[in-house]
């Protein structure tokens, strides 16, 4: 039913405690712009109130997950007669935490060259990456973006050779 209050026996505010800083990382990962990042997580967490008669029991986390692509995907619909400003700042790292000043310099660095390659993937390839990335099964990936898994395989596949090869390409640069 329309505005109410929880989903099975969780309500929407342990929901959103629960899954808000997920969903805002993979927002980030997206546009690389903090401000339209929590822009599109609250239109995400919006959007599954007003279309809690689309829930029906599926799990929640997937359920929210396409929820915030479908919200990317308006959103980016919307800027393709701009181009994307990127932000020069990375996430939080809270679990690469490192002391040695020179490991920080040399962490950023792969960390900028990842970013800079995912950009380079096609919308699809870098989707199922960051969705793997975020520990979903191919099922959950596929129920997400609207594809079959074994799209979803194929282009997870490809996405990796497609970022190790450019990663071997960048390196062999240098």
């Amino acid at each position: 039913m329309k505005g109410c209050g929880s989903v099975g026996k969780v309500s929407l505010d342990d929901v959103y405690k629960l899954h808000v800083n997920d969903i805002y990382r993979y927002l980030f990962r997206l546009t690389r712009d903090a401000r339209q990042a929590e822009d599109l997580t609250q239109e995400t967490f919006f959007r599954a109130f007003l279309s809690l008669d689309d829930y029906h029991g599926e799990k929640v986390r997937p359920w929210l997950f396409k929820v915030a692509y479908h919200a990317f995907v308006d959103w980016h619909r919307k800027q393709t007669k701009r181009p994307l400003q990127l932000v020069g700042q990375l996430p939080e790292q809270a679990d690469l935490q490192v002391d040695d000043p020179a490991e920080t310099v040399v962490h950023k660095e792969m960390w900028e060259m990842a970013q800079e390659i995912l950009l380079q993937l096609p919308e699809k390839q870098k989707q199922v990456i960051l969705l793997a990335a975020a520990s979903f099964s191919y099922a959950e990936m596929a129920e997400i973006l609207g594809i079959d898994v074994a799209d979803v395989k194929r282009s997870l596949f490809r996405g990796r050779q497609k970022m190790r090869k450019l990663w071997r390409d960048g390196a062999d640069g240098e």
